[in-house]
């Protein structure tokens, strides 16, 4: 099976992922091709089993320019003949489902409340292209429902994310951030951990005011460009880190305050590393969070404080909780489970053409 992974930038984030791990899982039995633009950062490590077409540099916007982007779009399809075209990304998704024939294409959608709250101007442009791909994926039941209320419902499925275990592997990495844990960890009894970018879409504040009132615990967020001033004594923020999820071995609690998600992988990856959670109750974080792995809670810096001091309280609880957040990754979260969700779809495709 000949398939395309195209998506609009390739530095690190949650859909990179998926691609990422789709390429490294199905690239021994299939030949595979990302097309990408950016600098492809989120292809390193991935070997050479596999063909990296940069289309252009990193650019998220929509411009005039975007004309060449869809003559190069055509030009691969014919150049190539793809059997499964794998669309990510809402700019991709529109391009995407113009360059290549409808009956190849399946478009994940990464968080439609990003299509739906943020870029509401955009919604008009999915709800015109809807029925140009062979099946819309929804990441959570959630974007599901809201894609249905948006009238997009005949060609949709949901299929959760999934994270690689790397839980089980037990290697040792080092490095600036590691080493800054380490101190904080000798300072603190108990780490509260985000890892992601801070963006209007994260709510940094109210991860700064949480801290602010729980001087008692380290509050630490890995993922921020740039050097965050003002913070309290006990807040840190420690930048950029490859491989980011190997700091979870050091957290006690993960939080991510947030406007609105598809289904964080950075969720996904504290569940696995047995890591309770209290999350904002946006997009699919609803149906990963259920009181005993952790909690999806209300915009409101009381209400994470409760649910924090809840776990970090007692220690037989907290134990608890961090073995149910490893069993609910491992029944419902593996990279495995999300591999042959999107197998058995690409394999539809090919039934039918034949």
């Amino acid at each position: 099976m000949k398939i395309f992974q195209i998506i609009t930038v390739s530095e690190y984030g949650g859909a990179q992922t998926i691609v990422a791990n789709l390429i490294k899982t199905l690239s021994p039995e299939h030949e595979l091709f990302v097309l990408y633009g950016g600098d492809g950062e989120a292809w390193n490590n991935l070997g050479d089993n596999f063909t990296k077409i940069k289309l252009n540099s990193h650019r998220k916007e929509i411009s005039w320019r975007d004309i060449g982007l869809l003559f190069k779009l055509f030009y691969y399809r014919f150049k190539y003949k793809p059997d499964v075209v794998h669309l990510h990304s809402s700019k991709m998704g529109v391009l995407g489902r113009i360059a290549f024939s409808p009956k190849k294409i399946v478009y994940t959608v990464h968080g439609f409340d990003s299509i739906r709250k943020a870029f509401r101007k955009f919604l008009i442009i999915e709800k015109s292209f809807k029925n140009r791909a062979f099946r819309i994926i929804g990441v959570s039941r959630y974007d599901v429902e809201m894609m249905q209320e948006e009238g997009i419902s005949k060609n949709v499925e949901c299929i959760y994310n999934g994270v690689t275990d790397e839980y089980v592997e037990k290697y040792e990495l080092k490095n600036h951030v590691t080493e800054e844990l380490e101190k904080i960890k000798q300072s603190y009894p108990k780490i509260v951990m985000c890892i992601s970018r801070i963006s209007k879409q994260k709510k940094f504040e109210l991860f700064v005011d949480i801290a602010r009132d729980m001087p008692q615990y380290a509050f630490v967020w890995i993922g921020n460009k740039e050097k965050i001033k003002g913070l309290p004594d006990n807040a840190f923020c420690l930048g950029e880190m490859h491989s980011a999820f190997y700091s979870l071995k050091y957290a006690d609690v993960f939080i991510l305050p947030s406007n609105y998600e598809g289904l964080p992988m950075s969720l996904l990856e504290a569940l696995s590393y047995k890591v309770p959670v209290v999350a904002s109750a946006v997009g699919g974080i609803t149906e990963v969070l259920d009181g005993r792995n952790g909690f999806a809670v209300e915009n409101d810096q009381s209400i994470f404080i409760e649910k924090i001091e809840y776990i970090l309280s007692d220690e037989e609880r907290q134990k608890t909780m961090s073995d149910n957040a490893r069993q609910s990754y491992l029944a419902n979260f593996t990279i495995e489970k999300m591999v042959d969700g999107y197998t058995s779809v690409f394999n539809e495709i090919i039934a039918n053409k034949r």
